[in-house]
């Protein structure tokens, strides 16, 4: 009626005085109207449909369309569908004469369906709440200020709660991907790959190009780059060796090395770390651009052009990974200013003494007066990566310690010598009479400091100056193949690399107790470390290994140093007569490439991991516990999943009450790194029961 209308009035001249049968009661008007809307929804029908069902189709062939398709939807619920992704709901008026039958759950949701009033369920699962515990607050935010600024509505954001997820987390990362749009990412996947074959296995031409490339970048840096040069060398050894999954994803990642703008009076910790992770990030073949200063850093980020409005996300990003330490994430956030949160997901951040969450919470940090270059971040824990498992909640990345190649025994004399590490000049004057009384058992003692920063370095001791990391390591090798050799501590630096990779050499160290430990209250260089945790000696790790790796040296009980220096004497001529590593498996370059890729691989590090699965995990329990409280947290200290060790399997202790977690795994009797991540896996009332864990009261928290 309105398009016959429409055109039998169309070329009529309407108007009051137009005569008496022109029927000037708006007719026309509204017909035209009617036609021109009918047309366009016929158009908008022609788009869902053929977006649907890949035909095209206008007019009543849409509407025809339509009914073919509500009748194919109600076919399949007579066959057994597949697993579904997605939940599609009524409405309240579905119980209306007229309604279409509810769809089958499917892998899509049909158009037909849409325009026959269903609506795809965007309700978030109880555990995806877990795993993205700040989509809710997100959520809420976005429903105040998503008219702010119009890029939220170029990203599809309309008001409705649908639409905000969606946008939360398909261009943020703040919610989890919803179930119907699942099947979209994967047809518009656009993530690179890092084929296997062609990188590892037959790769050699790849590989070298990647080195050469890396190596041209640290060209401002050649400390470090000599570093990265010889990690390469055993990092690639290990990476043709097998064991790898058929492809990774491929990143571009910005490393910024931020230590080497400070000045340096010893090698730092942060050295060995960047050695080893920028040549593991090469080496998988992620595309690696380096800055190593402020100049450099300003002109990468600079192209992060997309920041200048509130909304675009990390799919617009020229990088994915932004990779630096404790001093190069102060430099980040001056350069970025205002937009230093909103690329919060890019950072990797080395942090040797690891990062506390309550040092890196901005809130309770600054009411607790935990005051420290870097506390209030409020980054993820796991976005800190350290090299030993000092804090739980921080990402273990390790160390790659190559295995000991000895240059050929000399004919001097067999004899064990010393090499002293210590930095500081009043660290060699306060350990004047332990000096003294290594001199009585060793005559061959070797240090390499600056002789101008220490002149009170003994004249017994042969000062080799700064050396590079290649003549400091053939200088250990050499005191080893020559009758062995021990790595003597003074007490600072704490908790370096430096006697862990001694130690793998098959040097004993000497570890200097300290009565009373150590922390942020009774020393200043403690102090601006964002840890609270006790030292009681200057390598709890290696401490907690035990011999022959590390020997106990407590200065206040003079009587037990000989009998000490015998039995780290006779422990290094057995290392030298037959080199072994005392150090965990999980320092091998094996180990640190496949905790690299897992942490390259992962999606986002913004989040709480999901579980996985563990079903062939096996379990172990020291049940000498009866504090059901101090079980449960004991037993979330779960040792190194196999991301963290290579293939390691799960195993669950329970502790003993008032120990931390942290020391039950670290137990000499242990020697596993703790993973919190499988608490989640743990703190359930029929997990405990089957390990033997009855709990006198059971609390259930929705939260």
């Amino acid at each position: 009626y309105v398009k016959s209308l429409a055109s039998e009035t169309g070329e009529v001249v309407d108007g009051p005085y137009s005569g008496r049968l022109t029927g000037y009661d708006l007719k026309k008007t509204l017909a035209v109207m009617l036609h021109d809307m009918m047309r366009r929804l016929d158009r908008i029908e022609n788009r869902l449909f053929s977006g649907a069902g890949g035909v095209n189709c206008s007019g009543s062939d849409s509407r025809l369309h339509e009914a073919k398709l509500r009748d194919a939807a109600m076919s399949r619920q007579t066959q057994p569908p597949p697993p579904p992704p997605i939940q599609v709901q009524q409405p309240a008026s579905s119980s209306l004469s007229g309604a279409a039958p509810a769809p089958a759950a499917s892998d899509e949701v049909d158009a037909s369906m849409l325009l026959s009033g269903y609506q795809e369920n965007c309700e978030i699962a109880l555990e995806s709440k877990f795993e993205y515990p700040d989509c809710e607050a997100k959520v809420e935010w976005m429903m105040k200020h998503w008219r702010d600024d119009p890029c939220y509505a170029r990203h599809g954001v309309d008001g409705s709660e649908c639409s905000m997820k969606i946008f939360l987390s398909e261009v943020e990362e703040f919610c989890p991907i919803l179930p119907f749009r699942q099947h979209l990412l994967r047809q518009n996947e656009s993530v690179a790959w890092v084929n296997r074959r062609q990188q590892l296995d037959n790769g050699a031409v790849a590989r070298e190009s990647a080195r050469l490339s890396l190596l041209e970048q640290l060209a401002g840096a050649p400390g470090l780059r000599e570093r990265v040069n010889q990690r390469w060398q055993s990092l690639a050894s290990a990476a043709v060796d097998g064991g790898w999954p058929d492809r990774w994803p491929r990143r571009r990642v910005l490393a910024h090395v931020g230590y080497l703008s400070q000045p340096q009076h010893w090698p730092p910790a942060e050295a060995a770390q960047w050695a080893d992770l920028l040549a593991g990030v090469g080496l998988l073949g992620h595309r690696l651009t380096v800055s190593i200063d402020g100049v450099g850093l300003r002109r990468q980020l600079l192209k992060l052009n997309y920041a200048k409005t509130e909304c675009q996300g990390k799919r617009d990003s020229v990088i994915t990974h932004l990779v630096t330490d404790l001093v190069g994430i102060l430099q980040v956030r001056s350069v970025l200013g205002k937009s230093f949160a909103r690329f919060a997901c890019l950072y990797r951040i080395l942090a040797p003494f690891g990062v506390e969450p309550k040092f890196n919470d901005q809130s309770f940090s600054s009411s607790n007066e935990l005051n420290t270059p870097v506390s209030g971040l409020d980054l993820s824990p796991m976005q800190y990566l350290s090299w030993l498992p000092f804090t739980l909640e921080n990402f273990y990345l390790g160390l790659a310690l190559p295995p000991p190649a000895l240059p050929n025994m000399t004919n001097l004399p067999s004899r064990v010598e010393l090499f002293i590490f210590g930095f500081g000049n009043s660290v060699w004057k306060d350990a004047a009479f332990y000096l003294a009384e290594l001199r009585k058992h060793f005559r061959r003692i070797h240090t390499a400091v600056s002789p101008e920063q220490h002149p009170d370095v003994p004249a017994y001791v042969v000062n080799h100056g700064l050396l590079n990391y290649t003549q400091y390591r053939g200088l250990l090798l050499s005191m080893v193949s020559n009758g062995g050799g021990i790595f003597v501590g003074l007490g600072f630096p704490y908790e370096h690399p430096a006697p862990l990779e001694a130690a793998s050499l098959g040097l004993p160290f000497l570890n200097l107790r300290f009565k009373p430990p150590l922390d942020r209250t009774n020393s200043d260089y403690l102090r601006e470390i964002p840890v609270s945790r006790k030292l009681r000696s200057q390598d709890p790790y290696l401490e907690s290994l035990g011999e022959p790796a590390s020997f106990l040296v407590d200065l206040e009980a003079k009587q037990l140093i000989p009998a000490t220096l015998a039995r780290a004497a006779a422990a290094a001529a057995a290392a030298s007569a037959n080199v072994s590593s005392s150090v965990p498996k999980d320092f091998t370059p094996a180990a640190y490439l496949a905790r690299v890729r897992a942490l390259f691989s992962a999606p986002s590090l913004c989040r709480v991991a999901p579980l996985d699965d563990l079903s062939t995990s096996s379990w172990a329990a020291v049940r000498n516990s009866t504090d059901v409280a101090t079980a449960a947290a004991a037993a979330a200290a779960a040792a190194a999943a196999s991301a963290y060790s290579g293939g390691a399997d799960v195993l669950f202790y329970l502790g003993v009450e008032g120990r931390s977690c942290s020391e039950t795994c670290l137990s000499a009797s242990k020697r596993s790194v703790c993973a919190p991540d499988q608490m989640r896996v743990i703190n359930r009332r029929l997990e405990l029961q089957e390990r033997g864990i009855r709990c006198k009261r059971i609390r259930y928290d929705n939260s």
